[in-house]
């Protein structure tokens, strides 16, 4: 079997810590704390090899029932953060058969990787562009500085209508 983590929120050690627990009764991981391990960001498999003969599970040369025909993986919450694993899978065949994890790059592999970066965007800042500036569809809109006069206008008129037709009533008649 292997369960697959990552720590992707916390930026610390010690944050979530917690113990994985195969069927109850055998503890296969004890105080996992993704962080302290790998790091931020950085995938880490746990391996756990074990047997299932004749309806009962060997691990570590432990044994214990299966029941119901499943195995059961707890995930128990420690005095951090809740428990997360980003995948479990089952396998059959040898712990040598299970593809394992690339390893982590030393600094050296990383401090060349960025500056390959950085020379990559000071390439693409020193070229030029392939033809015309395209203009900013935004820089001139005029219906923007008309649509406030044309609501004055719109709501004025109306009121002028109905103060005339007011004035107009009131005026005496000949």
């Amino acid at each position: 079997m292997v369960l697959k983590f990552c720590e992707v929120y916390f930026n610390a050690p010690n944050m979530k810590v917690f113990d994985v627990v195969l069927n109850g009764d055998h503890t296969i991981v004890a105080d996992l704390d993704i962080f302290d391990r790998v790091g931020r960001g950085v995938a880490h498999d746990e391996y756990i090899p074990f047997t299932v003969i004749n309806g009962r599970l060997y691990y570590n040369q432990e044994e214990s029932d299966i029941r119901g025909g499943k195995i059961r993986v707890e995930f128990i919450k420690g005095y951090r953060d809740n428990p997360k694993v980003n995948g479990i899978y089952v396998m059959r065949g040898k712990l040598e058969d299970v593809p394992k994890l690339p390893p982590l790059p030393t600094e050296n592999e990383d401090w060349g990787k960025g500056e390959d970066a950085e020379e990559k965007q000071n390439d693409a800042k020193s070229r030029r562009p392939s033809g015309p500036r395209t203009p900013d569809p935004y820089s001139v809109d005029d219906s923007s500085i008309m649509l406030p006069v044309f609501i004055a206008i719109g709501a004025f008129l109306p009121l002028l209508f109905c103060l005339c037709k007011l004035c107009y009533d009131f005026l005496p008649s000949t």
